[in-house]
């Protein structure tokens, strides 16, 4: 399985034989996002990478972040989180599967992007509710 977007850039497009859809594939927190890091107290480069910041992709990585922190999952643990906003309103699916696939777990709740973080919080606690912490444990394991 390799990323669309990457065959793209290789030129390598007719090779793709199948797309897989969100409901299947889920990606993992923060997939195909950017981000610059820069020294605190540089404020130049600051203005400068401002310019490149989406307010969209900012928030639904806040989400995606916010629910993995809650859920204490990592790059092994089996969680995925897709948000994005539409129509003004920051949507974030959470998903947590057995390390078997014999069990899944997936929420979509809706926010304001101005309350990622929170929107986040309210995934992981409706997944912890669901028994996520035991799949991630037994993942652990």
């Amino acid at each position: 399985v390799l990323a669309e977007a990457g065959l793209q850039r290789l030129e390598l497009s007719q090779r793709i034989t199948q797309r897989l859809p969100m409901e299947i594939m889920l990606p993992a927190v923060g997939q195909g996002a950017l981000a610059m890091e820069t020294r605190a107290d540089d404020s130049a480069t600051q203005q400068v990478i401002a310019a490149l910041d989406d307010p969209d992709t900012h928030a639904a990585v806040r989400a995606e972040r916010a629910m993995l922190a809650a859920l204490r999952g990592g790059c092994l643990a089996p969680v995925a989180g897709w948000g994005r906003v539409t129509d003004g309103s920051l949507l974030l699916t959470g998903r947590v599967l057995a390390p078997d696939g014999s069990r899944k777990i997936e929420v979509t709740q809706a926010a304001d992007p101005q309350q990622s973080e929170a929107l986040g919080q309210r995934v992981a606690d409706i997944l912890l509710s669901h028994g996520a912490a035991q799949m991630i444990a037994a993942a652990r394991q």
